[in-house]
Parts: C-alpha cells; structure tokens; sequence
C-alpha cells in the first residue's frame, strides 16, 4: 500500500494560495527583525540567544503600580487564587494551551498589578441588623485589572476580556483576558455580579 500523498498540477490550485518561497523568506526576515527590535537583542540587559528576556520595563510599570498605593477600601488582587470552590478568588491557572503562533514567537505570561474595591452594602437587612459602630462584612464591590503588554506584535488590535460561566460555582465568574502573541491568555475568577464597565 502506497501512502505518499499524489502530486497535483500547480493548475489545481488558486494562485492567491500558493506562497512564493523569496516571500516566505522575506516576511520570516520581518517577523525576526519585529522581534528583535521588540525584545531589545543587543541590549545590555538582555539575554544571550535562548535565555530570559529583559522584562526590565515590566518590572518597572510593576513598581510604579506598587507605588501609587491603594485606597484605603481596595487590596492587591495578584496572587494566585486560593480557597476551595465559592471562596476562591484570584489569578486562575489556565491548562496549558498551543497557539498557532507558538512557533515564530515563545508565549509568555503578561505582568499585571490588580485591585479590588471592598465596602458595605447598606441594604433593608443590613440598616436593620447592623449600624456604623457594628457594621455589616464587607463585601466585592469592584476590581481593576492593570495588565501589561508592552510587547504585543500587532499593536493595532486592542486585548479582550471575555466572561465565563465557572463550573465549580454559580457565586462566582471567570474572567479570561487575551491580547494575542507573545501574550497567553491570563484569567481571574471573580465574584459574579452585574458589573459597572465604565469606571
């Protein structure tokens, strides 16, 4: 039995389809190039061929997120998650995924600096059963995602975020962002709530 695929005419095929070899080579020097220019090769401070990149510039945006504070109602929001089913909120970890660019650029976490907004809900329940003195538990009131992509390949496409149903609990939502190469997808899991997107 014969498993070597049939060679078909060139006449079979839409001339649009068929990739000059001089232009493959041409756009791979590009994309090089792009990456080269991006990830600062020749630098000081960056890595030889195959070893970390410089992530200077992230580290920097990191402590300047650190430095201008919080409110005294918001709390960093960027460990890990932990808890188990409805009280666990935090950075989600993804399975493993492949994207179709895997093989031109190396996926890498984006940095990101997160808060959360806490305060009372001063609902019937809680005007009758709680006052200022003895005040009710707080609760979610709002979050603020600060993730950074000073890489990002084609900058003309913004990230998204989509909302995913969490199949551990109905309390709670994931909260998937994606930007797109050289950046995985990061997700949260966060409490489910018909949120203000405006702020």
């Amino acid at each position: 039995q014969n498993f070597s695929p049939v060679l078909e005419p060139l006449s079979k095929y839409v001339g649009e389809d068929l990739l000059d070899p001089d232009d493959d080579a041409r756009l791979m020097k590009q994309v090089r190039q792009t990456l080269l220019d991006a990830f600062g090769a020749g630098s000081s401070s960056s890595k030889g061929a195959g070893g970390d990149l410089d992530r200077s510039k992230e580290d920097e945006w990191v402590a300047k997120q650190r430095a201008a504070g919080m409110d005294s109602d918001e709390f960093a929001f960027n460990a890990a998650g932990k808890g188990a089913a409805d009280d666990f909120h935090g950075e989600l970890s993804l399975p493993k995924q492949s994207y179709e660019w895997e093989d031109k650029y190396k996926p890498r976490k984006p940095r990101f600096f997160n808060r959360v907004k806490t305060g009372y809900a001063w609902n019937k329940y809680n005007q009758t059963h709680f006052d200022h003195d003895n005040p009710p538990p707080k609760r979610v009131q709002g979050y603020k995602f600060n993730i950074f992509y000073p890489d990002l390949i084609d900058k003309t496409k913004a990230p998204t975020y989509y909302v995913e149903k969490d199949p551990a609990s109905s309390e709670t939502v994931i909260l998937r962002f994606h930007a797109g190469p050289p950046y995985e997808d990061i997700a949260f899991k966060i409490v489910n709530c018909e949120w203000n997107l405006s702020q």
